[in-house]
């Protein structure tokens, strides 16, 4: 028996050359596994294209070689042709072997997928102050924002979560101290903060340096960028086929691949746009220009895979950044930039309006990457753990009620509404199409109506795309901290979970 093995990250594959699979086949197929899990391979695919007969005996011996495998150990055979695979349905075997169609149908299994980026890393830019997002960025970094009662982060961390992606590196910097302190740290997912900024007696001092300077200062102090590394902005929502954008930087070279995406040509002028040619490589950058002046429509969504070399002569200095500054210098010397041009999903946050709009686009489902969590009590009210509902307060879908808020008898949630974990809504109160921050207390008599609303602020969503939003629709002498315990259940009317 012959076998041609290839690696696809850590999946190796097992392209079976015998002609007639029969019980000898066991040994070789046993050698092969053994040698490609002393490599380092997590999970394995056995081809089977070029086998056209099977024998009961041979068969046997594929049972066999499944039973070897460990729970969480992904196994898949695929590619058999049509009198084989006929072969192995009619048999009681069929149940035993994990059998796919072809090698894409495997790899684009859960399973397969958690395995293809294993030891990869990935680092999240978190360290700026996220200006256009004021004033929800005054008090909160904007990677941890809430959507869903979950940071964005934590979103962020999930996706990568899906290709094996567990090496994680983050360099908070604006309001860091809440990432350090808030972000959760599941014991699977090994994070490494780079901090650009530091506690004093005065509180955290931030000292963000611009995310290629980022780069460098990892790489020189802390020879942190072995391989090729993914580099992603820690505020945007993507569904973007990390696997896929790797396995093409690979073929193509590149010191480094941009994934970039189609924009409306009126919108250029929120973006970098990238003129590429038909192999996909990058020739030249257009910084956010205006739309009859774009070169083309394809905008880079600032997500990175960058290869060590890309850095080499990137010196110490500060308020260096990657799209102004790295890339420019890597293309005037000639270096490869490549493209990864895809029809991936790409939530960029940019403001209030962005930030409200994400959540008003989840109820209609058109996010395909952030969904309402929690039990949907009925059609589109979502209520999280832990949160209480008032059997006598009125919900009119969408609505989500976040971990550990209480709604009280008397409140009128009209939606989309969004109340953030830990708030309080006292009634008699009306609230619609708004967003109410985590920990806000809405006091009885209040009024909030299209509004972002926090403790200590309201900004209309629909005009908060400026540093400078139209002023509130809600008054804020019935909007405070959310610090001090709801009333008791049985005071307030309310029972554990009610819509």
């Amino acid at each position: 028996m012959l076998i041609n093995a290839e690696s696809y990250g850590r999946i190796s594959i097992l392209r079976v050359s015998s002609y007639r699979l029969t019980s000898s086949d066991l040994g070789p197929l046993l050698t092969a596994r053994e040698q490609m899990m002393n490599d380092g391979s997590a999970a394995m695919i056995v081809d089977l294209a070029k086998v056209r007969r099977i024998t009961y005996a041979g068969l046997g011996a594929l049972v066999e070689f499944t039973a070897q495998f460990k729970l969480g150990q992904p196994l898949a055979f695929c590619n058999a042709n049509a009198a084989v695979h006929r072969f192995i349905r009619q048999s009681p075997a069929e149940q035993l072997l994990p059998y796919y169609k072809t090698v894409d149908d495997a790899l684009h299994t859960s399973d397969f997928r958690r395995c293809q980026l294993a030891g990869t890393k990935a680092l999240l830019l978190c360290a700026g102050k996220g200006t256009r997002m004021a004033p929800l960025s005054d008090d909160t970094p904007k990677p941890m924002l809430e959507l869903f009662g979950k940071p964005i982060l934590s979103h962020l961390l999930q996706h990568l979560d899906r290709f094996g992606i567990q090496d994680v590196m983050l360099n908070p910097g604006h309001l860091g101290d809440q990432i350090l302190q808030n972000l959760p740290r599941p014991p699977s997912r090994r994070l490494q903060f780079f901090n650009e900024g530091q506690q004093t007696p005065q509180g955290w001092q931030a000292h963000a340096i611009g995310s290629a300077s980022t780069l460098a200062r990892l790489q020189h102090r802390h020879n942190a960028i072995e391989d090729d590394v993914f580099v992603l902005c820690g505020d945007a929502l993507t569904n973007i086929d990390l696997a896929d954008m790797m396995r093409r930087h690979k073929f193509s070279g590149a010191e480094v691949t941009i994934a970039a995406r189609q924009v409306p040509r009126a919108e250029c002028s929120k973006y970098v746009i990238l003129q590429i040619d038909r192999s996909g490589r990058i020739h030249a950058f257009q910084e956010k220009p205006q739309p009859q002046e774009a070169k083309s429509t394809l905008a880079s969504a600032g997500i990175y895979i960058i290869n060590p070399r890309a850095l080499i002569g990137l010196g110490n200095a500060e308020g260096l950044d990657i799209a102004t500054d790295l890339l420019p210098v890597i293309m005037k010397r000639g270096g490869h930039l490549h493209s990864y041009v895809a029809d991936f999903e790409w939530v960029d946050m940019g403001n209030p309006k962005d930030y409200a709009q994400a959540h008003f686009m989840a109820f209609r489902g058109e996010v395909k990457t952030l969904s309402p969590s929690g039990e949907q009590k009925r059609p589109g009210i979502w209520i999280a753990p832990g949160a209480r509902v008032s059997r006598r307060a009125k919900l009119t879908p969408p609505c989500y009620i976040g971990p550990g808020a209480t709604v009280a008898a008397g409140v009128e949630l009209q939606g989309p509404c969004v109340i953030g974990a830990g708030s309080r809504l006292s009634g008699p109160c009306l609230i619609a199409n708004s967003v109410i921050q985590p920990r806000t207390w809405v006091k009885p008599g209040a009024w909030v109506e299209g509004q972002i609303t926090s403790a200590s602020w309201s900004v209309e969503h629909k005009t908060a795309m400026a540093q400078k939003p139209r002023p509130s629709f809600a008054r804020l002498d019935q909007i405070s901290a959310a610090n001090t315990p709801p009333p008791a259940l049985q005071q307030s009317g309310m029972s554990e979970v009610s819509a």
